[in-house]
């Protein structure tokens, strides 16, 4: 396996269903537990009491659609969860996030993850988001939001493994996944020069490559293509292909990088699609 596609989590099974899987992952100092609804009064009240975000996950749908919803829990995630089993009835599994440090975890990073996770999602072409507006909080320093997008992997990782894969769409309007739903996509015959002239992304913005293993950044030109090293290319995903050398979902792979952090193609398209999807946005 390449290092691209590598990420070694710890997993810890229980002996019964009933019971949490937990998971740590050492690269982010991050711990995970993913909890059933039916059980979730069973997770550990001292651990999980901590502040920390979830991701509330409904079943799938027959179209493949999944339904969520992503939470903050700046005065411990258990709590906040019995709340929800009172108030929401339709989500069936959980995924908790935390900090597997001494101090965890603070409001302002949690504030900041929420909204980062629920961008995450909303640009996954099979999740609907149940949140009725985007959390946010700009109240975190740009170094912190820098550190907190190593969760970012892991957590994609995780929701994939479980059966529900944030993948976006790639330049053609399919997702890049084994599994396909048959639903028209969301983002069919959206470019970047859409997201451009809707004044989502400014011509001449620098992207940088949101993998590690390939480093890059590149330029964002008025007519929707994308110059690297020198080269313009059609498409972000023809971008990245050509970093990689091969096969590449450039929506993913490239984000915008100011003093707030990091802003993927993606998330930017996701956010244009939900304007001309809206009732009072552009057709």
């Amino acid at each position: 396996m390449s290092q691209d596609l590598a990420l070694p989590i710890t997993t810890l099974l229980p002996e019964s269903a009933a019971e949490p899987v937990v998971l740590y992952d050492q690269h982010a100092a991050l711990r995970f537990a993913i909890v059933e609804r039916d059980h979730t009064l069973r997770i550990n009240a001292e651990e999980w009491d901590r502040p920390g975000v979830y991701i509330l996950l409904d079943p799938p749908s027959v179209d493949g659609s999944w339904g969520c919803y992503v939470g903050k829990a700046p005065a411990g995630i258990r709590t906040r969860l019995r709340d929800h089993l009172r108030n929401k009835d339709h989500w069936r599994r959980a995924v908790l996030i935390q900090r597997d440090t001494t101090f965890g975890f603070n409001s302002a990073q949690v504030a900041w993850l929420e909204g980062r996770l629920y961008d995450l999602l909303d640009a996954a072409e099979d999740a609907r988001p149940h949140n009725g507006n985007r959390p946010s909080d700009e109240t975190l320093p740009p170094f912190e939001r820098a550190s907190l997008e190593n969760a970012v992997v892991p957590i994609s990782r995780i929701l994939r493994l479980i059966g529900y894969d944030p993948a976006t769409a790639d330049d053609s309007g399919t997702v890049s996944t084994t599994t396909k739903s048959s639903r028209t996509s969301r983002f069919y015959g959206i470019t970047l020069k859409n997201v451009v002239d809707a004044g989502y992304l400014t011509a001449g913005a620098r992207v940088v490559s949101t993998n590690s293993v390939w480093p890059a950044d590149g330029i964002v030109n008025g007519d929707g293509t994308l110059t690297v090293n020198g080269t313009p290319h059609p498409t972000p995903s023809a971008a990245a292909g050509a970093v990689k050398g091969g096969a590449a979902n450039g929506w993913d792979f490239w984000a915008v990088e100011d003093g707030s952090g990091r802003t993927s193609l993606a998330t930017l398209r996701a956010r244009f699609a939900d304007t001309k999807s809206s009732p009072s946005g552009t057709e």
